[in-house]
């Protein structure tokens, strides 16, 4: 019965040629392939009824359930290859060449195939002065080679008497195959001096490097396969022959000679250039007397070969990227994922996360063993915590910023036939506690350049049913609050700062927080620091908080630390002190609003990390507006001089007449790319709920409408390394180049 072996990458330089052989020796093949360089070049093998094709990759092998169905052994070729296309994208090469095969290999032992064959390479050796061989120490010098150099420490850990494993360091490969190369030395060389009448050498041609025919590392392939395991498990072999160790300015030498012989003449050009810090002479002694291996190709062989392919037209088109890794990476690289390319990111990459450390574990923990875990001396010190911070008499914790909104309002006497002004572009729990209280919100379009309520036409909407003004500092970018003050003053209203993205942030030197009648802030995981969920309404208004504090709790005239607190100072020997410190009263029809301990606790230590959250916000927000500047497609965010801001979100804009592709498009690519986004926001009016109830229009509001149509917010949060930040604009800059009218 015929073995059935499963060589991934077969599709490769490489695979062809073995696939083709492993047939001819009366081999089954099942190919696993990615097709990343097309079908065709296997279209002679696939006619053989023993040859099957699975197209996947390796980084999700797991996916393939019956892959190892049968499988015999395992030759493993699937890799990036070569150090320029490796560098191209480190990353990549992890997932594929470590990550990638080391998947493989343990799905192959787990379904009991026998034998695994890797393909490893010579130039984990990197640089030597003396003939190397398998004992030599490696010293790898680019990330090709140190991928190889891990892959083969983790492959050697699998194996065990029932799962060979064979390591095969193969000299650099040459010769002809359907899925042709012209990025190898011996094959570039004779097509650079064929198409050029030149032979370009760099890194100065004293560099050694060993080479290896195509056919006879897939003859070594199949011996390593083939042999008894006793001789080869754990083993490493160099696969080539000593006679095909060059210097570079050698092979350039004995490539002219050879051509010269074809009436073709060229030059020898020594490109100036550093010495290239790779260098291998290799000894092959080990493969030909463990397993009989004998190379039957030399590198004169491989120039007449290859310069017989160019000059018989066999190969033609020779400068197209097909030919070459690094360019055909590349490609894919710059291709967006949406389209087939290859993604940014090889994980999700959530839009946001919070940063939480042990401090806050173990604050939680202690609340939780201490038995006390809604509202109390947790919660009070948080509250100290906020107010000290912004420098109030007041700072009320809840359970949301849309708890502080309305009771806010309610503290405020805002009812039923009152108008609020407020901003379109926000998230709807400001416009929706302004109905809650049976008020009107009164929108004010937004200033394109930042994204605030527009100062200048708020004056304009302001009618005798006019009760608050709610701006809102969008993504963390404080409001003009000199004119929204002035306005407030002038007309006796009050305002209600929704600050749910500002914490931190400052106006005029003072903080968001001390200068209106109220601010709302949120604590919600994505915002810039977290309790969870949560809120806190900030105030130097003594009235306004304390019916805030009753309504926040069901208009109780006590919370429950007050009241179950044992040794309440409130007690006394009067009856009506005592009375007072056992009952308590409902004195307004309040809400349940809140905020617990376990909350609290971590919002205590959250706040002492607001500072330094900003400063990384910041930094990263540079690192966007540097990598982005050059799309002229997209809007960056504009930041306004004299305020701190508290960099909240990073929000771009596309500019539709000048991308082929909508905002809603644009999302859907960026997630192909595993890069999470946000939209903030959808203009209020828009929404069926308001549009339905007061007939709003997009027209209305026009300012509001065009950006809620092409705003972006892309991820931005402490949590992130730069690396994720690299990884975003590179997202970002490839797709809009791509669309790009």
């Amino acid at each position: 019965m015929k073995k059935t072996i499963l060589v991934t990458g077969g599709a490769g330089y490489l695979g062809c040629i073995l696939c083709k052989t492993l047939l001819e020796k009366g081999y089954k093949v099942r190919i696993f392939d990615k097709l990343f360089y097309g079908k065709d070049v296997l279209s002679e093998v696939l006619k053989n009824p023993d040859c099957e094709l699975v197209v996947g990759d390796v980084t999700n092998i797991e996916r393939y359930d019956k892959l190892f169905d049968n499988i015999y052994a395992v030759l493993h070729l699937a890799a990036l290859s070569n150090d320029p296309s490796c560098d191209l994208d480190p990353e990549m090469t992890e997932k594929i060449n470590i990550e990638g095969t080391k998947k493989t290999a343990i799905l192959a032992k787990q379904h009991g195939v026998k034998r695994f064959v890797f393909a490893s390479s010579c130039s984990v050796y990197g640089a030597g002065d003396q003939i190397l061989d398998e004992s030599s120490q490696l010293k790898p010098i680019s990330l090709y080679a140190k991928s190889k150099m891990i892959t083969e420490k983790d492959l050697t850990e699998l194996m065990d008497d029932n799962f060979c494993v064979v390591l095969l360091r193969q000299a650099t490969l040459f010769g002809y195959s359907p899925r042709q190369r012209f990025d190898l030395a011996i094959n570039l060389m004779v097509k650079t001096a064929l198409t050029k009448k030149q032979l370009y050498i760099v890194g100065g041609g004293e560099q050694w490097r060993p080479f290896l025919h195509l056919k006879d590392s897939s003859e070594a392939f199949i011996l390593a396969m083939e042999a008894p395991s006793e001789l080869v498990n754990g083993h490493v072999f160099n696969v080539g022959s000593n006679e095909n160790n060059y210097q570079i300015v050698a092979l350039a030498n004995l490539i002219k000679a050879e051509l010269a012989k074809l009436k073709h003449d060229v030059d020898i050009i020594i490109v100036p250039s550093d010495p290239d810090k790779r260098t291998y002479n290799v000894n092959f002694d080990k493969i030909q007397s463990v397993l009989g291996f004998k190379a039957r190709f030399n590198a004169i062989d491989g120039t007449k070969e290859i310069a017989e392919a160019i000059l018989s037209k066999q190969l033609d088109d020779l400068d197209n990227s097909r030919y070459y890794n690094i360019r055909n990476v590349q490609e894919w690289v710059d291709l967006p994922a949406i389209e087939g390319g290859e993604p940014s990111r090889w994980t999700f990459l959530p839009f946001a996360l919070p940063l939480l450390g042990e401090e806050e574990e173990n604050e939680v923990i202690d609340t939780l063993r201490s038995g006390w875990l809604t509202t109390g001396p947790k919660t009070q010190r948080f509250e100290k915590m906020v107010a000290d911070y912004l420098g109030v008499k007041h700072a009320i914790a809840l359970s949301s910023c849309t708890g502080a909104l309305h009771l806010s309002l309610l503290a405020l006497n805002i009812g039923k036939g009152d108008e609020v002004i407020t901003t379109p572009i926000t998230f709807a729990a400001t416009a929706n506690v302004i109905e809650h209280v049976g008020a009107k919100p009164v929108f004010v379009d937004v200033d394109p350049h930042t994204l605030n309520i527009d100062a200048n036409l708020i004056e304009a909407k302001i009618t005798e049913k006019t009760k608050a003004i709610i701006p809102v500092h969008m993504a963390g970018q404080p409001c003009d609050m000199t004119k929204i003050r002035k306005i407030s003053i002038k007309h006796n209203i009050p305002v209600i700062e929704d600050a749910a993205h500002a914490y931190g942030a400052e106006y005029g030197g003072k903080k968001i927080g001390t200068i209106s009648d109220a601010t709302c802030y949120s604590f919600y995981p994505i915002k810039n620091i977290t309790t969870i969920e949560g809120g806190v309404l900030a105030t130097n208004n003594d009235e306004l908080a304390a019916k805030a504090r009753i309504l926040a709790l069901h208009g109780m005239s006590k919370d429950a630390w007050k009241r179950y607190l044992p040794d309440s100072k409130d007690t006394g020997s009067s009856k009506e002190t005592i009375k007072d410190s056992i009952h308590w009263m409902i004195v307004d029809c309040g809400w349940k609003y809140n905020m617990t301990d376990v909350q609290a606790s971590v919002g205590i230590h959250q706040l002492k990390k607001i500072d330094r959250f900003i400063e990384i916000r910041e930094r990263y927000c540079s690192m966007y507006d540097l990598g982005l500047k050059d799309l002229d497609a997209i809007k960056l965010p504009e930041a306004i001089r004299g305020i701190k801001h508290a960099r909240h979100l990073y929000i771009i804009q596309v500019i539709p007449e000048k991308l082929k592709i909508s905002r809603d498009e644009l999302v859907l690519a960026l997630r192909k790319e595993n890069i999470g986004t946000g939209i903030h926001f959808l203009s209020v009016p828009n929404h069926p709920y308001y549009a339905n109830k007061y007939g709003y229009k997009p027209g209305d509001f026009p300012m509001a409408s065009k950006v809620a149509d092409n705003i972006i917010s892309l991820p931005l949060y402490p949590k992130m390394t730069e690396e994720d930040i690299h990884r975003v604009i590179a997202a970002v800059k490839k797709i809009v180049r791509h669309y790009k009218k």
